[in-house]
């Protein structure tokens, strides 16, 4: 993904996983790289990545995304 700025390809600065309604999500905070842009360091973007749904049985089957 790309800073809306400079056009530079943003990197990811930090992941995490979140719950929303039963389901698994993937975290990304993304951020500009081009020390010359005025988002340099900064949270540009948040990206939320689906996983899955979760089980309630820790014996259910396990669902390939």
């Amino acid at each position: 993904m790309k800073c809306p700025l400079c056009n530079t390809e943003m990197r990811i600065v930090g992941t995490s996983y979140v719950q929303n309604e039963g389901k698994i999500f993937s975290k990304q905070v993304l951020s500009c790289r081009n020390k010359n842009c005025s988002n340099y360091e900064k949270e540009v973007k948040t990206v939320y990545i689906p996983m899955g749904n979760i089980a309630e049985d820790s014996n259910a089957e396990v669902e390939e995304a």
